[in-house]
């Protein structure tokens, strides 16, 4: 058994006969073929290049020389372009609206890549907006006319790649400016604000055209300083805007402004704006707040150890340039923080506030005192930009903003009211009616506040604001929510009509930020003691949103059993007014209910 195993593993280790017959014939072919190759290299002749004849050495002569010809002519060739005019052309990108909500939740943080031949730059990205405003410009150095720019939106995402809101490609055709002009994006929604302008420029070296190709090239100025007249007088408001020479900066400071992250830079203080301008990594950022946008100023805390202030604006008010924050009443603000001293600059805002509102209060009385009696109520305007024209005059035709969107109102109810239009607003609207104060404590409502009757210079007719915290009675709502209304009314020449305008926004209920709830009375008289009450509804979204025809639906329904309810109380206050019965109280209780 033993002599069998070895023999079954000697033959299994070594090879056989014809194994090793193969190895080694293939090993003699192979140093055959090597020794082969090693013999013809030695043996090759080296093979030397025959002299140059006379005709040859001339033609390398004539090569050369054509050849320095040719990089001369190149070389006057590009002084010559350099000494010709080119073209600076501005892409200011000021805002976006109705853009696609590309997030789950309805919104997009949209940013911009504006791109010219192979110049490309980019604008900041702005959070949760489909409506964002950037007012941030840019050049590019164009060789001729006509261009084409592309402007392209983004939706910015962390994780997965950046989708595609739209864009649209434009032609840069002369020098004059286009002015602020919407266009329209090739996705199914959305629009984009640009202003573009072209103007010559002379370089004189190739480092002019660095200065405006590269990285850092954003938001530098269009022609060279030595070849741009600027007056004398121009400050570093001038600078960073496009103010009035005359406008001079009372108080410049360092700060930041809080946003996704701060964006450090310096704040400007004039008779007529406050600014804010900012350069952080590369991205400019210029903040302007007319002082009559604001509402109040509070000293306040960033990140519980930095002190800031934060300003509040009238609602309605934006577009300086940079989204403004919202609080949990649905109030806006901006928050500016990393003062070298807080309480100094927290002071010159103050007095910078209270020197404006004297101003006004000056050129409303100036004003009233001019302009016949019986007019100026219709007439008077606030805008004191207008006192710095050199006529000085007072305008008489004005254009108001609308106060609320006539497009989504709808009829609700018409019925008749005891009473003229001017009973309906001092009896019920006016500063002393107790009307509100008692529907609202027979709804159980709470924490109302209503602010007195004043002339809007925005709006026109008088304005107010109303808050109180009103009982919410959907299971998917808190016990109560803070609601903010504002109400409008103006009365015809003749007093014989009357519209009441109202624009109610919920804070605490879901989805609260992005509707409000506009009304619109129309009293027309009809009798010495009676006249028409039609009364419209309406629900504006102000943010797209997956449950809007649900949330339409619903505040409707609920708004028009409201209104029903208002009008009912309304008449009947206003007759036991009339007869002055104490019982009043318990009427509008009873109607309420």
């Amino acid at each position: 058994m033993g002599t069998q195993y070895c023999s079954w593993l000697l033959g299994f280790l070594l090879p056989s006969l014809w194994e090793a017959e193969v190895a080694i014939s293939a090993a003699a072919l192979l140093a055959a073929t090597v020794a082969l190759l090693v013999i013809l290299d030695q043996t090759t002749p080296t093979i030397s290049s025959p002299p140059s004849s006379p005709t040859t050495e001339v033609y390398g002569r004539d090569s050369h020389s054509r050849c320095r010809r040719q990089r001369r002519s190149r070389a006057k060739r590009s002084n010559k372009a350099l000494a010709e005019p080119g073209r600076a052309s501005e892409v200011e990108l000021v805002s976006a609206k109705y853009l696609i909500g590309a997030n789950l939740n309805g919104t997009s943080e949209p940013y911009a890549v504006i791109s010219l031949g192979r110049q490309k730059r980019f604008t900041s990205m702005v959070p949760s907006s489909r409506n964002p405003v950037w007012g941030e410009g840019f050049n590019f150095l164009v060789a001729e006319l006509p261009a084409e720019v592309t402007i392209t939106i983004y939706d910015w995402d962390n994780v997965c790649k950046c989708k595609v809101i739209g864009s649209v490609t434009l032609a840069i055709l002369g020098k004059d400016e286009t002015g602020a002009t919407w266009y329209d994006l090739d996705s199914r929604s959305g629009q984009i604000c640009l202003h573009i302008s072209s103007m010559e420029v002379f370089p004189t070296s190739d480092s002019f055209f660095k200065q405006y190709t590269g990285a850092k090239s954003q938001r530098k100025m269009l022609l060279n300083k030595q070849r741009l007249s600027r007056t004398e007088d121009s400050g570093p408001l001038q600078a960073i805007t496009e103010f009035p020479h005359d406008e001079i900066v009372h108080h410049n400071y360092s700060c930041a402004l809080e946003r996704s992250f701060l964006h450090c830079g310096r704040m400007c203080i004039s008779s007529w704006h406050l600014c804010f301008h900012s350069n952080v990594f590369s991205k400019q950022l210029n903040v302007i707040i007319p002082l009559q946008d604001i509402y109040e100023i509070k000293r306040s805390q960033h990140s519980l150890i930095n002190p800031a202030i934060t300003i509040f604006l009238h609602t309605g008010a934006g577009g300086h340039g940079a989204p403004t924050l919202c609080c949990q009443n649905g109030s806006i603000r901006y928050k500016f923080t990393s003062f070298w001293n807080r309480n100094r600059t927290f002071r010159s805002l103050e007095t910078a506030l209270q020197s404006y509102r004297a101003t006004l209060d000056a050129e409303k009385q100036v004003r009233s005192y001019l302009l016949p009696n019986g007019e100026s109520m219709n007439v008077i305007s606030s805008r004191t930009d207008n006192i710095k024209t050199e006529d000085r005059s007072i305008e008489l035709a004005i254009t108001y903003q609308p106060f609320i969107n006539e497009h989504v109102l709808v009829d609700v109810t018409s019925n008749t009211f005891h009473g003229t239009p001017e009973k309906f607003f001092t009896v019920i609207l006016g500063d002393n009616a107790m009307f509100f104060q008692q529907y609202r404590d027979a709804r159980k409502d709470t924490d109302l506040k209503l602010s007195k009757w004043h002339v809007s210079d925005v709006y026109g007719g008088n304005f107010r604001e109303v808050t109180f915290r009103s009982l919410c009675n959907s299971p998917l709502c808190p016990p109560d929510t803070a609601v903010t209304e504002l109400q409008r009314a103006s009365f015809s020449k003749d007093k014989r009509n009357l519209i009441y305008e109202t624009k109610q926004q919920a804070h605490n209920v879901p989805f609260g930020s992005y509707f409000e709830i506009h009304c619109r009375w129309s009293l027309r008289t009809t009798s010495s003691s009676t006249c028409q009450v039609d009364i419209k509804i309406g629900v504006n979204m102000k943010k797209w949103c997956i449950l809007q025809s649900k949330i339409k639906s619903g505040a409707t329904d609920e708004y028009r059993r409201e209104v029903c309810k208002i009008l009912e109380a309304a008449s009947d206050y206003a007759l036991k007014a009339e007869s002055n019965d104490p019982a009043s109280d318990d009427t509008v209780a009873t109607s309420s209910a």
